[in-house]
C-alpha cells in the first residue's frame, strides 16, 4: 500500500494545524473520513434524499434501497447470516443499552452478568441501570461481576470458570480493549462460558476492533455484537447492532414510535418485524448510506493490510517509547509477545498504546503536544474502573488509523523530548528515521 496516496484521500489531514501538518494519533476515539464517505454525504442531501420505508413514490423507493443495500453490506462485512439481523442504531453504546433494556425481561432474582475490568463505560454503566431498575421496579437483586485483568493487560482467564454458574445470564466483554489495546480471545472464552453457563447471553463490543481486524461473528460464536462507523472511517450516528434473529425475535423494542410498527390502534400496538421493531422513527439515511462507503474502502484495502501496517506502526512506536526508563506504558508487552514467537501482526496487542511520563499530567503532555501539532488523547478514556485497577486516574493514549506514518510516530517523540524539557526531565536519546538524534537534557 502506498499510505501517502492513501492520505491523499482524506481531506482533513491536508490542513496545517498551528503552521504545521496535523499528525492525527486518537484514532481509537474517531476516525477522519475518506472523501468516498465525505462526498456521498453531500450527494444523498443533493440527489437521493427522501424519508425511507414510507413513500411509495420513485425518490422514496430509490433512498430506501441505498439504506437498506448498506444493512446487507454491513452483515456481509461480520459475516452475519442474514441482514435481517442488523439493527442500525446511532453508536456502540445505544447499542448495549438497547439490549440492556430488551433483555431485562430473561434476568430473575439471584441471576448474574459477568463483564471484564477493562470494560469502557458503555460497557458498564447500562448494566448497572439495569441491575437497580430490576432493584427499584421489580424486587429483583442481580448481581454484576468482573473478571480481572492479569500485571500484563490481559484477562486472567484462569478465574473464568469460579466467576460462571448456572446464575450467569449475560456475559458482556470488549473484542479490544481501547486502553491497552489487548485483544481478547472471544472464542476461547465462549467455549468455557458455554460449558459452564449454559444459558448464557454472550455480547461483544467490537467498536475499537472493528476496523482493524476481520470479524466473523460465526467464529466469535457471540450472540450479540455491536460496533460504531465512526471508528472505521465512517459517520458519526450510525451504529450497528447485530444479534442471532431468533433472539432479536424474543426481544422486546427498546423504543416506540414510527416505522417500527405494522399497525396501530386506540387500544393496541402490533410491531414490525425484525430489524425494524428495534429502529423507530426517521433514521440517520444520508450517514447510513455513506457507511457504506466506508465498508467499501476498508474492503478495498484489505483489513490484513491495514493491521499489518497499524501493528508496523504500533511495534515501532512501543520500541522508542520503552526505551526510556521514566515512561510508563500499559497492555501486553509487543517485545516479549515477539520473544515468545508471535508476531507483530498476530500479537496479543492492537493499535493503541497507553503512556504515563514520570511526574508529569497526562493533559499536560497532551497540550504540549498539541502545541507540536500532534495530537493525541489524555484522561480515563471513559475506563475510571480499569484506571483504578492500573493506580491511576488518567493516562496518555496514542491510536493508529491506515494513514498514520512512521515519521508521525518521530514528530510524538520529539514532542515527548519537548514535554521533558519544559518539566526538566533526563531522558534517553533516541533516533528517529531521520536518523537525527533528539534528545534533552
Amino acid at each position: 500500500m502506498n499510505i501517502n496516496e492513501i492520505r491523499k484521500d482524506f481531506p482533513f489531514l491536508q490542513r496545517k494545524f498551528k503552521g504545521q501538518q496535523l499528525a492525527y494519533l486518537d484514532n481509537a476515539s474517531t476516525t477522519q473520513k475518506p472523501r468516498a464517505v465525505i462526498e456521498a454525504i453531500g450527494d444523498v442531501y443533493k440527489n437521493h434524499y427522501a424519508n425511507i420505508h414510507r413513500g411509495v413514490y420513485d425518490l422514496s423507493v430509490e433512498a430506501t434501497q441505498l439504506y437498506e443495500s448498506v444493512r446487507s453490506q454491513s452483515a456481509s462485512f461480520i459475516g452475519a447470516k442474514s441482514e435481517k439481523e442488523i439493527v442500525f442504531t446511532r453508536n456502540a453504546t445505544e447499542g448495549i443499552n438497547l439490549l440492556a433494556y430488551s433483555l431485562e425481561a430473561k434476568l430473575k432474582d439471584g441471576d448474574e452478568i459477568l463483564l471484564t475490568q477493562m470494560e469502557h463505560h458503555s460497557n458498564i454503566v447500562p448494566w448497572q441501570l439495569l441491575a437497580e431498575r430490576l432493584k427499584t421496579n421489580a424486587k429483583r437483586q442481580i448481581k454484576i461481576k468482573y473478571l480481572p485483568i492479569d500485571r500484563e493487560g490481559r484477562l486472567d482467564l484462569s478465574v473464568l470458570p469460579r466467576l460462571l454458574n448456572r446464575r450467569t445470564k449475560i456475559v458482556s466483554l470488549t473484542l479490544m480493549s481501547n486502553v491497552l489495546g489487548t485483544i481478547n480471545p472471544i472464542k476461547k472464552i465462549a467455549l468455557v462460558v458455554r460449558r459452564l453457563a449454559p444459558d448464557v447471553i454472550l455480547i461483544i463490543d467490537a467498536a475499537q476492533a472493528v476496523g482493524h481486524m476481520k470479524i466473523d461473528v460465526a467464529n466469535l460464536a457471540c450472540d450479540f455484537l455491536v460496533f460504531s462507523a465512526h471508528k472505521m472511517y465512517g459517520p458519526s450516528g450510525v451504529g450497528v447492532l447485530w444479534g442471532k434473529r431468533e433472539l432479536l425475535e424474543q426481544m422486546p423494542p427498546f423504543m416506540g414510535g414510527g416505522d417500527m410498527v405494522l399497525s396501530v390502534s386506540f387500544e393496541k400496538t402490533t410491531f414490525n418485524e425484525v430489524p425494524w421493531k428495534f429502529e423507530a422513527g426517521t433514521g440517520n439515511i444520508a450517514d447510513v448510506i455513506a457507511f457504506g462507503k466506508a465498508i467499501s474502502f476498508i474492503e478495498k484495502l484489505g483489513l490484513e493490510n491495514i493491521r499489518k501496517h497499524e501493528m508496523e506502526l504500533t511495534r515501532y512506536a512501543w520500541s522508542l517509547l520503552e526505551a526510556d526508563q521514566i515512561i510508563k506504558l500499559y497492555g501486553p508487552d509487543l517485545k516479549r509477545d515477539l520473544k515468545r514467537g508471535r508476531t507483530s501482526f498476530n500479537s496479543f496487542k492492537e493499535s493503541v498504546i497507553s503512556f504515563n511520563i514520570d511526574n508529569v499530567h497526562p493533559h499536560d503532555v497532551a497540550s504540549i503536544l498539541s502545541e507540536e501539532g500532534v495530537a493525541i488523547r489524555s484522561g480515563h478514556h471513559c475506563a475510571q474502573p480499569l484506571m483504578s485497577v492500573l493506580g491511576i486516574d488518567a493516562a496518555c493514549r496514542v491510536s493508529f488509523g491506515i494513514y498514520n506514518t512512521k515519521e508521525e510516530v518521530d514528530r510524538l517523540i520529539a514532542g515527548i523530548e519537548k514535554v521533558k524539557n519544559v518539566f526538566k526531565l533526563k531522558s534517553t536519546v533516541y533516533r528517529p528515521l531521520s536518523t537525527a538524534v533528539v534528545s534533552s537534557q
